[in-house]
């Protein structure tokens, strides 16, 4: 155990040098001044934490990969669509487009009634006016074993279509029945794809969607509607698009601002309809992005005394607050590298405070890693209402950190 001790001690020594600068710690960019008034009132949102304890704690990154701290979006992709629809209308036939080759379609009646149970014999489909051979590989009992939300009597079939449509019809069903029919093909050259421009956005920022229907790298005009919703399912507004020079499209939301924030994601859904060389193409998409609490901000105020770096909170709304980053530092092949987790939080209340992250000197000591140490994407996060508050991916830079005068190994 001594040994292990006189071995961190010297690694601690060299890591410090023979310079005993004073500590410091600055943003690694210019922070702007906020264009926008901080919530200062209590939000429709119920409080998750109202606990007033400081905590901070340091956890180890077993990691030597770079990590990417850029605000990039989930791209959604689709090849699927879905129809609503009713027991009338399929005892018709109602018509799906597909663009050929394997089509599953999954029929889901919106009603858990044992006497509604669908069966192979009961379904028709023609593909552009043929009789198509219909493959059952999933009946209800098979869905509901996957462990997904799927109606107590779905049924999924298989179908291996020509280019054109699909006439799929019930027989023997309930007229009144609600269902919803999902048509999938895996295999299509038609992709719709969806994407917010970031993955985070302030509460005071325009959110910006772009959106295409791609085959084979090639644009297609589209049809487009399109909605958010929050994370509580409600819907906060409509989408009107745009097209672009290259083919795409692009819609812009105002800011959200602090209405109706919840904990989670909200969603972007969008329906395309297109047409490519007399091929009717159907698509829906979704993709998900977060939304920025702005009840605090971080201020150009920082101050660093031994391990603990005192981090300026502008508070417009009191509560419980979180600051983490990741700790970064040099390796022998001089390339910047991971360490540990650093947080801490604590309750705050309004006006300009500070928060203490403290920094494990012990941790930094261990990995072998030397100065100039860094704290990359600094987050503030708001715990009471489970809300991301601010990001900075560039972190703060900290010079003169001697974490050799820190380290107690008693």
């Amino acid at each position: 155990m001594k040994t292990n001790k006189l071995l961190i001690t010297l690694l601690a020594c060299s890591i410090v040098g023979s310079a005993y600068a004073a500590p410091k710690a600055q943003w690694a960019t210019t922070l702007s001044d906020s264009k926008s008034t901080l919530i200062s009132q209590a939000i429709k949102t119920p409080q998750v934490n109202t606990n007033r304890q400081a905590v901070s704690f340091s956890y180890k990154l077993e990691t030597e990969a770079q990590l990417d701290f850029n605000n990039k979006p989930f791209a959604g992709n689709s090849r699927q669509y879905w129809i609503d629809s009713t027991g009338n209308k399929l005892l018709q036939g109602i018509q799906l487009p597909v663009t050929g080759g394997d089509t599953i379609i999954r029929i889901s009646p919106l009603s858990n009634k044992k006497s509604l149970q669908l069966t192979a014999s009961m379904i028709k489909i023609q593909n552009n006016g043929v009789d198509a051979d219909i493959q059952v590989f999933a009946d209800s009992a098979d869905l509901k074993a996957t462990g997904a939300a799927f109606s107590d009597n779905s049924i999924a079939l298989k179908v291996q279509s020509q280019p054109g449509s699909l006439n799929l019809k019930l027989d023997n069903f309930d007229g009144n029945t609600p269902f919803v029919v999902h048509v999938f093909e895996p295999k299509s050259a038609y992709v719709l794809s969806l994407a917010t421009t970031q993955a985070t956005f302030n509460a005071n920022q325009e959110i910006s969607i772009n959106t295409q229907m791609l085959a084979a790298g090639k644009s297609i005009n589209s049809n487009l509607q399109g909605y958010i919703n929050r994370p509580d399912g409600s819907i906060l507004g409509e989408l009107t698009f745009n097209q672009n020079k290259n083919g795409s499209y692009s819609a812009n939301l105002p800011a959200i601002g602090a209405q109706g924030l919840a904990q989670g994601l909200w969603e972007v859904h969008v329906f395309a309809k297109s047409n490519d060389k007399g091929i009717e193409i159907m698509r829906d998409v979704q993709t998900s992005f977060a939304v920025n609490l702005n009840s605090a901000e971080f201020t150009n105020n920082l101050k660093m005394t031994a391990n603990t770096i005192e981090v300026g909170v502008n508070v417009g709304l009191e509560g419980r607050y979180e600051v983490r980053g990741v700790l970064m530092g040099i390796n022998k092949a001089g390339e910047m590298q991971p360490l540990a987790i650093t947080m801490t939080a604590d309750w705050l209340s309004v006006g300009q405070k500070t928060i203490a992250l403290e920094l494990d000197a012990k941790l930094i000591a261990e990995s072998g890693l030397s100065a100039p140490f860094s704290l990359k994407n600094v987050q503030l996060t708001n715990q009471t209402y489970l809300a991301p508050v601010q990001s900075i991916q560039a972190g703060i830079k900290l010079s003169g950190f001697n974490i050799g005068r820190e380290l107690d190994l008693r």
